[in-house]
């Protein structure tokens, strides 16, 4: 182009200055970068959590994420982060009882307030950039899944969309509707113990007209694995679905 455009001049010196112009604003220009997670450690009563805020500007939608009994909530998110953060917000509460092994675990009573105020806290270091508007997406592995479905069903509405991994819950479809939630479901792979169990849920409440669907992790015991990726799409574009569709 530079000498092409060196001895040009009215129109099309016009022409080579523009192109010119773009060339160097190209060079320039940096793509917008995906926001670092940050972790909010436990203090003075705090509760611990991690975030992973969503990779596009704008007012987004949360996800929180329970792990499992002796986890850490960067190991269990860190599965979920690259799917979740392409249109939502990743809250990770850590749970509060610490494992002599290393980990945390849930208590039996009063993770409740301590996920709410993990959320809350989460919220506040985001800033203006998250939607409560619609919800917020719920995702429990393990003992966490225990605790999710506890949390879902005596959210109030908080959390419409939920997903529960290799547990052996038991779903109460009257306390599931009483507390908004729209949509439930329930995940494992198939060498995973509870999978058959999650699987005969599944068909329960679809008997009962709820909106659920079991989905299968492949030939995966119970933890997690690369292939997961190859089945969280199916999985978040299910749950945020609109109600109205039908079970599937």
């Amino acid at each position: 182009m530079g000498q092409g455009c060196t001895r040009r001049s009215g129109a099309r010196a016009k022409v080579c200055l523009l192109l010119g112009l773009l060339v160097l604003g190209l060079l320039w220009s940096k793509p917008a970068r995906a926001a670092a997670p940050f972790t909010l450690d436990e203090s003075e009563g705090q509760p611990g959590v991690v975030v992973y805020p969503a990779q596009v500007p704008g007012v987004r939608r949360v996800t929180v994420l329970l792990h499992g009994m002796c986890g850490e909530p960067a190991n269990a998110c860190s599965h979920f982060a690259e799917q979740v953060t392409k249109s939502e917000h990743l809250i990770c509460p850590r749970a509060s009882r610490r494992c002599d092994g290393g980990g945390s675990t849930w208590p039996q009573k009063g993770f409740e307030d301590q996920i709410e105020r993990a959320v809350l806290r989460a919220q506040a270091a985001l800033g203006q950039g998250v939607d409560e508007s619609h919800g917020r997406t719920l995702i429990g592995y393990s003992l966490g899944a225990f605790r999710a479905l506890e949390l879902a069903q005596h959210g109030a509405g908080r959390y419409p969309r939920v997903m529960l991994i290799g547990a052996k819950v038991l779903p109460s479809l009257k306390l599931l509707r009483q507390n908004g939630v729209e949509r439930l479901l329930l995940s494992a792979g198939s060498w995973d113990m509870m999978s058959q169990h999650m699987q005969r849920e599944t068909a329960r409440l679809g008997r009962g007209g709820f909106t659920t669907r079991f989905l299968g992790l492949g030939p995966v015991g119970h933890g997690f694995t690369p292939s997961l990726q190859v089945y969280l799409p199916t999985a978040l574009g299910w749950l945020n679905e609109p109600a109205s569709t039908s079970n599937g």
